[in-house]
């Protein structure tokens, strides 16, 4: 935004001012934890600022700029800020044409459109995967093809309240309600009090075409994240691919964007002419600080002393902010920028007096910018609670790469006991298990119409492992999602008529003895072994997207869709290995193309500039070539990549097999006198069983003996062999002193591959930094009463 700035207005004080606020902004500190919108956010800037001058210039190296630019963020950030992009890049691409029209400058007129369809070029030979494979999936994913409904979207906007923020920003982080519904990300539009009052000014004064046109649009698009306003609506209806997105608030950057600059240049015009613009800046800066004064007397009389006074009982910042009230944020902010406003004027006032006054604004504006951030920082961008060190340790738990997940029904890998917090959605691609709850917006319609429709076939189908054997097709003529029992009809498969008439004559019969064995599971491959005592149908709890294949023994067989999402094959009797993969060779030839491509511009554009910049012939070509050689050598360490296809408990075997434990106890049921509960009872000979009058099972507690324990990992491994799906827990507890204890577990559940057979259990956490007299306890909890057998019980300790 700085570059940007500067090659507007030419000024380094209007410049920092405007990365300043840009980098600063209510938008970019509200959506601190959305990285699809930080990105689209950082590449703006760059785009614009290449696209002007690809225009006003027409050199081709700025094409090459620009469509980098273009292309990073089509494929890196959120897809409704390129398409805002797209009709801002249109409008000023219009404005160069009318302009070179209005001079009758043919010659002009052709060099622009030629640039711009170089441009095209560039940027099409980046993207042509993504075109493609978007092209290709359009008709499969439901908000591609229909978009989001007119009614959903409109519930996102927000009151005309939150144009408090411009002031105040600190007040979005408390009652939604009087912002529209809108949570603290989408309501935050600050970018600074000073900056503001320099828009303010720059209204009054007369603009280029160019800033006008960015000025309008940034207007328009602010202007559809308020509900009151029709704007939102007018889009949806009557301008194209507006309809594809949720919330309008994601795009006002472009709004911000447009104030920030316009400001920015004004604040460059008033640099070289204070004494003539001061008395302006003072009227604006004075109508402002009326209205802060007035939220200040108006704050204050929501509040009791007694409020104030209770203020003084937290002893940390944290937990102050925390309690603060709505109109305690409004108040404290309000005083802070009141002082600002306050000081501002003063330096405008006599700014004779100051050595450099320009340099003072700076200042100011700085600590405003800052210390809006901070405020705000905790809600919306970081958790001081959750160290980044920690959360790191917490997902290094996890096996890396493909490994066989554990087979265990989807249904119950929920959210609930899922991972450790600060995650708390789609964890499951860190613990490497298959799951049907997650998030996404790209939704393939098929899942979408089951996963809304019909939710009793849902829970009936998810009620099943990966992979399942059936032996009961009907046509959908007969379905009936209120005729659904998620228990006894879980193996019915419902089909289209087409794909019932090929299969109805099938012959098949389920068996206790029939065996599924997953032997690889890859994003684009998963093969298992099965072993059958009849013909069956099979199917993979996947949806049936074009270009998977199946293949029995290397031979081709045809996939049908089953339940009206997945994927089911007629398999024959016997032992056979199952083989379903996806290939798309065109969508890979794009790829290389697009990475050659990009791998050659970017080796272009650096000995461009080093050449620009002097520096020696052989520094020219050499540099560019030791790049080129580290991305052929990343290049060969992705196509050399090899999966071990080792289980994920073999895979946590062979981690911890290798490490010393700190301390490792063992429990074995080997005839031993235990408590459970309130009764105390001798094991069996080799397990110990857990019926319904057990709730709890302690099985051992740990002291920070000698300090043994303050930073260390526990593995808690254990096999069980359950009657029915346990929905018992492992718990751990950490118990300190003065302090609550925490509380954390898993559910048996997640693990259970198999019923009435010995299954593999493993329970990891790490504990940090634990004083002397900390205890662990871990121990079984059983809260539905489930009945099992328990056996081989280890719980170690690592450094």
């Amino acid at each position: 935004m700085y570059k940007l700035s500067y090659y507007f207005n030419k000024s380094l004080f209007a410049s920092l001012v405007a990365g300043l606020a840009y980098s600063l902004s209510g938008y970019v500190v509200g959506h601190g934890q959305h990285f699809f919108l930080l990105v689209g956010t950082a590449w703006i800037p760059y785009i614009i600022l290449f696209y002007i001058k690809l225009n006003q210039e027409r050199k081709p190296i700025d094409a090459l700029k620009a469509g980098i630019y273009i292309f990073l963020m089509i494929t890196g950030s959120y897809q409704a800020l390129s398409i805002a992009l797209f009709y801002l890049i249109a409008l000023i691409f219009l404005y160069f044409i009318i302009l070179a029209s209005v001079k009758k400058h043919i010659k002009l007129i052709l060099e622009i459109v030629k640039v711009n369809v170089l441009l095209l070029i560039v940027v099409l030979l980046f993207s042509i995967p993504l075109i493609v494979s978007t092209l290709e999936i359009m008709n499969s994913v439901e908000r591609l093809g229909e978009g989001v409904s007119l009614t959903k979207t409109l519930g996102f906007g927000q009151s005309s309240k939150s144009i408090l923020s411009f002031l105040v920003p600190f007040s979005t982080l408390k009652n939604p309600e009087f912002f529209g519904g809108a949570d603290a990300s989408m309501t935050n539009h600050f970018f600074g009090i000073i900056p503001l009052v320099f828009f303010v000014a720059a209204l009054f004064r007369k603009r280029s075409v160019l800033e006008y046109i960015i000025l309008g649009f940034g207007l328009i698009i602010m202007a559809m994240s308020f509900k009151s306003l029709p704007i939102r609506e007018f889009m949806y209806l009557h301008i194209p691919f507006m309809n594809l997105f949720l919330s309008a608030a994601y795009i006002r950057v472009f709004g911000l964007f447009a104030f920030i600059l316009i400001s920015a240049n004004y604040i460059a015009h008033f640099v070289k002419n204070m004494r003539k613009e001061k008395n302006k800046i003072v009227a604006i800066a004075l109508a402002f600080l009326s209205i802060l004064l007035f939220l200040i007397i108006y704050s204050i009389e929501k509040n009791t002393i007694n409020d104030f006074i209770q203020l003084l009982h937290f002893n940390s910042y944290q937990v102050l902010v925390k309690n603060l009230t709505f109109h305690q944020h409004v108040l404290l902010q309000a005083v802070f920028q009141f002082a600002i406003v306050s000081l501002f004027i003063l330096i405008i006032i006599y700014y004779k007096r100051l050595k450099s006054p320009v340099y003072w604004i700076v200042i100011l504006f700085s600590l405003e910018i800052v210390v809006a951030t901070q405020l705000n920082m905790n809600a919306t961008v970081v958790d001081t609670s959750s160290k980044p060190y920690r959360m790191q340790k917490d997902l290094s738990l996890c096996p890396d790469k493909f490994p066989i997940p554990i087979n265990d029904k989807i249904i119950l890998n929920d959210q609930q006991h899922a991972f450790f917090k600060p995650f708390w959605r789609n964890t499951y691609i860190f613990t490497k298990q298959v799951s049907s709850q997650s998030f996404s917006s790209f939704e393939l319609s098929s899942f979408s119409k089951l996963d809304d429709d019909y939710p009793k076939l849902k829970d009936a189908v998810l009620n099943n492992h990966l992979f399942y054997f059936s032996d009961k097709i009907l046509p959908l003529k007969h379905f009936s999602d209120s005729s659904i029992n998620i228990q006894n009809n879980n193996k019915y498969l419902y089909l289209s008529d087409e794909d019932f008439s090929a299969l109805s004559d099938k012959t098949v019969a389920i068996d206790n003895l029939d065996k599924i064995s997953i032997l690889e599971f890859l994003p684009n491959a998963v093969k298992i072994e099965t072993n059958t005592q009849n013909d069956q149908f099979l199917t993979m709890l996947q949806t049936n997207f074009k270009g998977w294949k199946a293949f029995i023994d290397n031979k081709y067989t045809p996939i049908y869709t089953s339940n009206f999402n997945y994927r089911t094959i007629f398999l024959p009797k016997g032992n056979h290995i199952v083989r379903y993969e996806y290939k798309n060779r065109r969508l890979l030839i794009l790829y290389i193309i697009s990475n050659a491509f990009f791998i050659f511009c970017v080796l272009f554009l650096l000995g461009y500039w080093l050449h620009k910049k002097s520096f020696k012939r052989r520094y020219v070509f050499f540099i560019p070539l030791v790049v080129l050689f580290m991305f052929i050598l990343l290049s060969i360490k992705c196509m050399t990549y090899k999966n071990s296809n080792l289980g994920t408990h073999q895979v946590y075997s062979n981690r911890w097999s290798t490490k010393n434990a700190i301390i490792s106890y063992k429990k074995n049921f080997e005839n031993e006198l235990i408590g459970c509960d309130s009764v105390k009872g001798f094991t069996d000979k080799n397990c110990f069983n857990v019926d319904s009058n057990i709730e709890f099972l302690p099985i051992a507690n740990f002291v920070n003996e000698d300090q043994k324990l303050n930073s260390s990992t526990m593995v808690v491994t254990t096999n069980i062999f359950p009657k029915s799906y346990s929905q018992a827990l492992i718990v751990s507890e950490l118990i300190r002193t003065n302090q609550p204890s925490e509380w954390h577990a898993t559910k048996l559940e997640k693990q259970i591959e198999n019923l009435n057979q010995w299954n593999d259990i493993i329970y990891q956490r790490n504990f940090y930094n634990l004083n002397e007299k900390d205890s662990i306890k871990v121990y079984l909890w059983n809260p539905k009463k489930s009945e099992f057998r328990i056996d081989n019980i280890i719980v170690d300790f690592y450094d």
